[in-house]
C-alpha cells in the first residue's frame, strides 16, 4: 500500500478534477492521508501511521510553519493562522478571533521554524530507521517565497528529497480546489514522477 502525507496539496477535490494523489491512486492500492491545512506536527502522525501498517512507499509533503492545531470534538483540527475561517474550519467567529488575538500577541516565527524543523527531521528519521522506501519534499517550510534567499534544510536526507515540491505550482491560496493547483498538466508531471519512483522500489 502507497502512503501518501501532507496537507491540502494532497486532498482529493472531485468537482475540480483529479490531482496527482488521485492519479497515483489509479496506479497502485494507495492511503492518502493528506488533510486541509495539516501542520508538520500532525503530518508526523500521518506518517507514523503508514509506519505502523508497513507501508511499501510513503510520500511526503511538508507544509509552512504558519499553523497550528486545536482540539475539537476529540479530534485535532488543524488551521492556519493566516486563512482560518468559519469555511475552513469547524470554530465559530469568537474562537477564530481569540485565536487570531493569540498568535498576533504571541506566535514567534523563529521559534516556530525551529520548531517545525525539529519534527520534520524526526519524521524523515523515522521513515529512514523503518527502512520503508520513501521521498519527501520540503513543501511550505521555508519556501522560497516566504523569504529572498531559500534556507538549505534536512540535507542529511537530500538523498529522499523529492525533486518536485508543489509549493513551486501555485499563484493562489484559494481555499477551493483543495489541492490549490490547478494546471491539470502539473499535476500529471507531479504524478508520473512519484510513479516512477514507486516503480523503483517494488
Amino acid at each position: 500500500m502507497i502512503y501518501i502525507c501532507g496537507d491540502s496539496f494532497g486532498v482529493s477535490d472531485a468537482e475540480y478534477g483529479p490531482c496527482w494523489a488521485d492519479i497515483v491512486a489509479d496506479q497502485f492500492p494507495t492511503c492518502n492521508l493528506c488533510q486541509i491545512a495539516a501542520t508538520n506536527l500532525l503530518i508526523a502522525q500521518q506518517v507514523d501511521q503508514a509506519i505502523a501498517a508497513n507501508a511499501d512507499f510513503v510520500v511526503v509533503q511538508c507544509t509552512s510553519v504558519t499553523r497550528s492545531e486545536k482540539l475539537h470534538n476529540g479530534q485535532y483540527v488543524p488551521f492556519s493562522y493566516h486563512t482560518a475561517s468559519t469555511e475552513t474550519t469547524p470554530f465559530s467567529k469568537s474562537q477564530l478571533q481569540i485565536l487570531k488575538h493569540y498568535y498576533t500577541e504571541f506566535f514567534d516565527l523563529q521559534l516556530a521554524i525551529y520548531q517545525n524543523a525539529i519534527t520534520i527531521e524526526h519524521t524523515l528519521q523515522k521513515l529512514l530507521d523503518s527502512e520503508i522506501p520513501f521521498c519527501f519534499s520540503q513543501g511550505g517550510f521555508e519556501h522560497a517565497n516566504f523569504h529572498p534567499v531559500a534556507t538549505d534544510y534536512f540535507s542529511k536526507f537530500n538523498q529522499w528529497r523529492s525533486s518536485v515540491n508543489l509549493w513551486d505550482y501555485t499563484v493562489t491560496r484559494e481555499y477551493r480546489p483543495y489541492y490549490h493547483i490547478t494546471d491539470q498538466q502539473v499535476h500529471q508531471q507531479v504524478a508520473d514522477y512519484y510513479i516512477e519512483k514507486i516503480k523503483k522500489t517494488l
